[in-house]
This record gives C-alpha cells, sequence and structure tokens, in this order.
C-alpha cells in the first residue's frame, strides 16, 4: 500500500535545505545520475519550468558555458545565476515557442525536459488522457528542435496511452526509458519517458 501522504516528507525538506525551489529537483538528479543525459556547455529547454527546480539542476550541470531556458503559462521568479532564462510563454502557441528560440539564437538545443503536468480532476482516467497531450505535445516540440543525438525527458501519468506515445517516441529516439524516480510520491501513478539519442530521418505525423 503506498504510505500515508505528507506534504513536508524528506524530499521537501531536502530541497528546502539545498536551496531548490522544489522536491522535484530530485527527480531530474535521479534521472541524470541514471542516464547521464545533461554535460557541460549544453543548451537545454525546460518545459513546465515552475517553480523553477528542473532549471536550477540543469543550471548546475551545464555550468557556465552551459543554457537553460524555460517555459512557463505563468511567471518564473528570476535567477542569479546568468545561465537560467525564463519566458511566460504557452506550448501549445508553437510560433511564439519558436520566435522565442529563433531571438535567442536557440534554434536547435541538446536536450528537452518537461514537467509538465495538467490539473487534476481526480478521475483518473481523464487525468491521464490530459498528461498524454501535454507530454506529446512537449515530444513533437523537441523533434523540432533538438540536434542530433539529443535527448527528451518528459513527465507523464501512467495509463492505456502512453504505449503508443512510446512507439512513436521509438521512431525518432533510438533509446527510449520508462522511469519512476524514487523521489515520486508513492502515492503518485507519474513516471518519466527518457528519450536519447535523436535521429531526423524517420517520419512523424
Amino acid at each position: 500500500m503506498p504510505k500515508p501522504f505528507q506534504v513536508q516528507d524528506r524530499y521537501f525538506q531536502r530541497a528546502k535545505e539545498q536551496g531548490y525551489r522544489a522536491r522535484s529537483a530530485f527527480k531530474l538528479l535521479e534521472i541524470q545520475e541514471k542516464f547521464h543525459l545533461i554535460k557541460p556547455g549544453q543548451v537545454i529547454v525546460d518545459l513546465g519550468a515552475a517553480p523553477g527546480s528542473f532549471l536550477q539542476v540543469i543550471g548546475e550541470l551545464v555550468g557556465p558555458k552551459g543554457r537553460a531556458l524555460g517555459f512557463d503559462l505563468q511567471e518564473i521568479e528570476g535567477f542569479a545565476e546568468k545561465n537560467i532564462e525564463t519566458e511566460v510563454v504557452d506550448i501549445m502557441e508553437k510560433e511564439k515557442v519558436f520566435e522565442v528560440l529563433r531571438v535567442r539564437g536557440l534554434e536547435k538545443v541538446d536536450g528537452v525536459t518537461s514537467d509538465l503536468a495538467p490539473k487534476t480532476s481526480g478521475i483518473r482516467d481523464l487525468d491521464q488522457g490530459r498528461s498524454a497531450e501535454l507530454t506529446e505535445a512537449a515530444f513533437w516540440l523537441a523533434t523540432q528542435i533538438l540536434k542530433p543525438r539529443g535527448f527528451f525527458v518528459g513527465k507523464i501519468f501512467e495509463g492505456p496511452d502512453m504505449a503508443l506515445l512510446l512507439k512513436r517516441m521509438k521512431m525518432k529516439f533510438k533509446q527510449v526509458n520508462v522511469f519512476k524516480p524514487a523521489s515520486s510520491r508513492d502515492r503518485s501513478f507519474e513516471t518519466f519517458i527518457v528519450a536519447r539519442d535523436y535521429f531526423m530521418d524517420s517520419y512523424l505525423s
């Protein structure tokens, strides 16, 4: 059985102690520890970036010669680190996203991370479907802006829509894995899709 939900769990406390804006930082740190995706000097785009914990981790890992750019519907409090930038943009408005990237000289990037999640209704099938739609939108965007051999990391709620999305991702990435970080809450049905080695010679409608 899942453990009782506690808002201020140990990851919440660790985030507070280590200066991260949210416990979700540890999810990306676990993904990085297992898959070694993010490297110094890279340019990474983070979708659904508020409040900024993924950006903090990315900024640390890419270092001063790299860049982390976060998109979210809401404004994100600024960072002291010069390699972290944010934009208030709806990722569904694709041309706006492309324009922001063009203006910043970032038409192609090394990786895309997504912590996008829908507002939950409590109806599991509905929430899973909405999560899959967001993850598919993030995945499509990644296929438009990734450099060859780039990576995509996307949160998704486990459900029947995930299998088709995984199949589509395998048409565009050489390696696709599903990974649930230990720092995800026991009662959560979220997981992460980790897609590596993007290649551009296949068709995606």
